[in-house]
Protein backbone atom coordinates (compact mmCIF):
# COMPACT_ATOMS: atom_id res chain seq x y z
CA UNK A 1 0.00 0.00 0.00
CA UNK A 2 0.88 3.26 -0.64
CA UNK A 3 0.77 6.86 1.20
CA UNK A 4 2.53 9.58 2.77
CA UNK A 5 4.64 6.61 4.87
CA UNK A 6 5.54 5.16 2.07
CA UNK A 7 9.17 3.80 3.04
CA UNK A 8 9.13 4.18 6.10
CA UNK A 9 10.19 1.45 8.15
CA UNK A 10 8.37 1.20 11.46
CA UNK A 11 9.15 -1.21 14.81
CA UNK A 12 6.38 -2.13 16.85
CA UNK A 13 6.73 -3.32 20.34
CA UNK A 14 3.34 -3.33 21.81
CA UNK A 15 0.17 -5.20 23.09
CA UNK A 16 -3.32 -4.73 23.82
CA UNK A 17 -4.51 -1.81 21.81
CA UNK A 18 -3.39 1.50 21.63
CA UNK A 19 0.20 0.71 20.37
CA UNK A 20 -1.04 -1.95 18.12
CA UNK A 21 -3.50 0.57 16.59
CA UNK A 22 -1.09 3.67 15.89
CA UNK A 23 1.03 0.97 14.12
CA UNK A 24 -2.02 -0.21 12.45
CA UNK A 25 -2.28 3.55 10.95
CA UNK A 26 0.97 3.68 9.88
CA UNK A 27 0.67 0.71 8.14
CA UNK A 28 -2.97 2.26 6.18
CA UNK A 29 -0.24 5.43 5.63
CA UNK A 30 1.86 3.00 3.74
CA UNK A 31 4.66 2.19 6.40
CA UNK A 32 5.97 -1.18 6.65
CA UNK A 33 5.41 -1.96 10.21
CA UNK A 34 7.19 -5.14 11.91
CA UNK A 35 5.41 -5.69 15.67
CA UNK A 36 7.32 -7.67 17.81
CA UNK A 37 5.10 -9.57 20.47
CA UNK A 38 6.43 -11.06 23.92
CA UNK A 39 7.28 -14.80 23.47
CA UNK A 40 3.61 -16.51 22.90
CA UNK A 41 1.53 -13.55 21.45
CA UNK A 42 0.44 -10.65 21.98
CA UNK A 43 -2.09 -11.48 24.90
CA UNK A 44 -5.07 -9.34 23.07
CA UNK A 45 -4.71 -12.31 20.53
CA UNK A 46 -6.52 -14.72 22.79
CA UNK A 47 -9.15 -12.09 24.18
CA UNK A 48 -12.54 -12.79 21.88
CA UNK A 49 -11.47 -15.22 20.11
CA UNK A 50 -14.47 -16.34 17.82
CA UNK A 51 -13.24 -19.76 17.72
CA UNK A 52 -11.14 -22.19 14.68
CA UNK A 53 -12.29 -21.54 10.60
CA UNK A 54 -14.43 -24.72 9.70
CA UNK A 55 -11.30 -26.05 8.99
CA UNK A 56 -9.48 -26.03 11.56
CA UNK A 57 -7.59 -23.23 11.00
CA UNK A 58 -6.49 -20.72 13.49
CA UNK A 59 -8.40 -18.49 15.87
CA UNK A 60 -10.30 -15.09 14.09
CA UNK A 61 -10.08 -11.89 16.55
CA UNK A 62 -11.58 -9.50 15.02
CA UNK A 63 -10.44 -6.87 17.42
CA UNK A 64 -7.25 -7.97 17.28
CA UNK A 65 -6.83 -7.97 13.08
CA UNK A 66 -7.88 -5.11 13.07
CA UNK A 67 -5.50 -3.08 15.15
CA UNK A 68 -2.98 -4.91 13.70
CA UNK A 69 -3.52 -4.90 9.80
CA UNK A 70 -0.95 -4.43 7.40
CA UNK A 71 2.04 -5.59 9.81
CA UNK A 72 4.36 -8.37 9.89
CA UNK A 73 4.73 -9.90 12.91
CA UNK A 74 7.17 -12.30 15.26
CA UNK A 75 6.80 -13.75 18.72
CA UNK A 76 10.59 -12.80 20.07
CA UNK A 77 11.82 -13.14 23.88
CA UNK A 78 13.14 -9.44 24.50
CA UNK A 79 14.42 -10.86 27.82
CA UNK A 80 16.41 -13.24 26.58
CA UNK A 81 19.74 -12.30 24.88
CA UNK A 82 19.17 -13.82 21.15
CA UNK A 83 15.60 -12.31 21.41
CA UNK A 84 16.69 -8.71 22.11
CA UNK A 85 19.60 -9.39 19.49
CA UNK A 86 16.57 -9.91 17.17
CA UNK A 87 14.80 -6.93 18.22
CA UNK A 88 17.78 -4.54 17.72
CA UNK A 89 18.90 -5.46 14.50
CA UNK A 90 15.43 -4.85 13.23
CA UNK A 91 15.05 -1.59 15.24
CA UNK A 92 18.61 -0.51 13.41
CA UNK A 93 16.98 -0.62 10.44
CA UNK A 94 13.93 1.06 11.61
CA UNK A 95 12.89 5.40 10.86
CA UNK A 96 10.28 4.79 13.89
CA UNK A 97 9.79 2.57 16.82
CA UNK A 98 6.12 2.27 18.43
CA UNK A 99 5.86 1.18 21.64
CA UNK A 100 3.20 1.15 24.72
CA UNK A 101 5.55 -0.62 27.05
CA UNK A 102 5.56 0.72 30.62
CA UNK A 103 8.79 2.53 30.75
CA UNK A 104 10.55 0.51 33.65
CA UNK A 105 10.33 -2.89 31.48
CA UNK A 106 11.38 -0.68 28.59
CA UNK A 107 14.34 -0.12 30.51
CA UNK A 108 14.65 -3.44 31.48
CA UNK A 109 14.98 -4.46 27.96
CA UNK A 110 17.14 -2.00 26.66
CA UNK A 111 14.42 -0.62 24.60
CA UNK A 112 13.79 2.60 25.91
CA UNK A 113 13.83 5.89 24.30
CA UNK A 114 17.51 7.28 25.33
CA UNK A 115 18.86 4.09 24.92
CA UNK A 116 17.71 3.84 21.64
CA UNK A 117 17.88 7.23 20.40
CA UNK A 118 22.08 6.81 21.68
CA UNK A 119 22.66 3.70 19.49
CA UNK A 120 20.43 4.66 16.63
CA UNK A 121 20.47 7.73 15.63
CA UNK A 122 18.25 7.13 12.58
CA UNK A 123 15.75 6.21 15.62
CA UNK A 124 15.34 9.79 17.13
CA UNK A 125 13.01 11.61 18.95
CA UNK A 126 10.57 13.35 16.23
CA UNK A 127 8.53 15.61 19.41
CA UNK A 128 6.64 12.61 21.05
CA UNK A 129 9.14 12.37 24.03
CA UNK A 130 9.83 9.51 25.94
Amino acid sequence: MSGPMDGIRVVEVGVWVAGPSAGGILADWGAQVVKIEPHGGDPYRWVFAQGRAPDGGPIHNAAFEMDNRGKRSLAVDVTSEDGLAIAMRLISDADVFVTNMRTRALEQWGLDHDTLCARFPRVRDRGAGP
